[in-house]
């Protein structure tokens, strides 16, 4: 539901696949370990269930960022293109740490972790039957959307955390997939990551292009046209009506 708002915008260009992660929203959410393996391992999976062909075109927000990296390091022949949307580019753990804490949620994992163990859960329990209880809550998410998101549980949100965030160092990823055409996308107001923080270590990649707009971390909510627009932009999508694109 987060993407609901960017959707129409890319679909009259492309044929478009959205994917809940694994152990989020209506994906299983199975005990263990959610590594970026395994959740790249997981988008692969559904995608040639549902029986849609590579090569593609991958796009991820926040997290996803790294995930469609990892993804492009396996299986770099079945990827034509990357977008990462607000890429939360850490350089070491510690910066890791110091700018995820921006999110609550996040902050109190990992500043109270037993304390998050216990009392996470039963909020976000609460908060799926309740979305009335996020209206006072940042317009970045309708009661509906935020009452979504907390279908995650909290061993996928925290495992996938440590795993794909605090501990996952993106250089590697990076160099990897670094002949890739790329698209960074970044809110200016952007507190997980500023801007300078990625256009220096993504600097030396000739396909790579960084485009800074106004906004905050979630720019696929706070600026879906604006988004959308730079994504068809650098993929060079074809109108629907000319046949669709990966």
């Amino acid at each position: 539901m987060v993407w609901d708002d960017i959707s129409p915008e890319l679909e009259r260009h492309f044929t478009l696949t959205s994917v809940d992660l694994l152990g989020y929203g209506h994906s299983p959410k199975p005990r263990t370990q959610y590594t970026p393996t395994v959740h790249v391992e997981a988008i692969r999976r559904t995608l040639r269930r549902a029986g849609i062909d590579p090569p593609y075109a991958l796009v991820g927000l926040s997290m996803g960022a790294n995930l469609v990296l990892e993804f492009a390091r396996r299986w770099p022949d079945e990827v034509r293109a990357i977008v990462g949307i607000g890429f939360p580019y850490y350089p070491t753990e510690a910066v890791a740490r110091m700018s995820l804490q921006h999110n609550a949620w996040i902050r109190l994992t990992l500043r109270h972790p037993v304390v998050a163990g216990v009392a996470t859960p039963v909020i976000w329990r609460i908060g799926r039957h309740a979305a009335g209880l996020f209206r006072s809550q940042s317009t970045l998410y309708s009661p509906a959307v935020a009452a979504d998101a907390l279908r995650a549980r909290y061993f996928a949100f925290r495992s996938s955390l440590f795993n794909c965030m605090v501990h996952f160092r993106q250089d590697d990823a990076l160099d990897a997939s670094g002949d890739m055409a790329r698209l960074f996308i970044h809110g200016d107001d952007d507190q997980w990551a500023p801007p300078e923080a990625i256009e220096k270590p993504l600097a030396k990649y000739a396909n790579t292009t960084v485009r800074v707009i106004e906004g905050p971390h979630n720019l696929v909510v706070a600026q879906p046209e604006a988004t959308a627009s730079l994504i068809v932009e650098h993929l060079g999508a074809a109108p629907a009506s000319g046949g669709p694109a990966k």
